[in-house]
């Protein structure tokens, strides 16, 4: 039997659901809290590119793009992370608040990248909730 793990996390956001989609799902929302460095067009079945300055480059080709579910597959990328899956969730709180959720899922084990990449996403969700919550681009990476 083969055993997968999976990163997983969450923030409550004070911007609304249609916001916070279009942070996941157009390059402009990427490059304002992903990266500058980004290529595609966020329709289904296409890829993000995305570049890193002095990092490694990731492909992930875009399984599915609805209202509340976001699903991308990584087909480039260090290490362990290609064939790894990063589905997202918006969801609207009663409190008027937006919860997203990020689960990075599909790792053979939970050591080198899983933890790195842990952390990554940690900032990188961070840098979305500045960037819905203001409107101004602060990208995690140049």
């Amino acid at each position: 039997m083969s055993t997968t793990h999976a990163l997983k996390h969450e923030i409550a956001v004070t911007a609304d659901a249609t916001t916070l989609r279009a942070a996941l799902s157009t390059a402009e929302g990427l490059r304002g809290w992903n990266t500058p460095h980004v290529d595609g067009t966020g329709q289904a079945g296409s890829d993000w590119i995305l570049k890193y300055s002095g990092r490694p480059d990731f492909v992930w080709h875009i399984d599915r793009n609805e209202p509340q579910a976001i699903l991308w597959t990584c087909t480039k990328g260090p290490g362990d992370a290609v064939g790894t899956t990063a589905s997202f969730s918006i969801a609207t709180l009663p409190d008027g608040r937006t919860r997203v959720s990020v689960t990075h899922g599909g790792w053979p084990h939970d050591e080198a990248n899983f933890t790195k990449c842990n952390t990554i996403w940690g900032a990188l969700m961070h840098h979305l909730r500045v960037y819905a919550e203001s409107g101004v681009a602060a990208p995690a990476f140049s």
